[in-house]
């Protein structure tokens, strides 16, 4: 039982890391939309697309 406890505190631990540092790159992401693209398109589509980059920056580091 007690390996189990650690075990979800640990992947807990990890997952809250994770959506953390997702926001922060998602922030970034969002930054490099903003500095290229017109107004209309960083309200409608920029802050979806960052944000769905963000989830999955992971993929986009390399």
């Amino acid at each position: 039982m007690d390996s189990d406890s650690k075990l979800t505190e640990i992947l807990g631990f990890l997952t809250v890391v994770y959506v953390i540092v997702s926001q922060i790159a998602t922030l970034v992401f969002f930054i490099g939309y903003c500095r290229t693209d017109p107004i209309l398109k960083i309200i409608l589509l920029d802050s979806i697309l960052s944000e769905i980059k963000g989830v999955l920056w992971i993929f986009f580091i390399w």
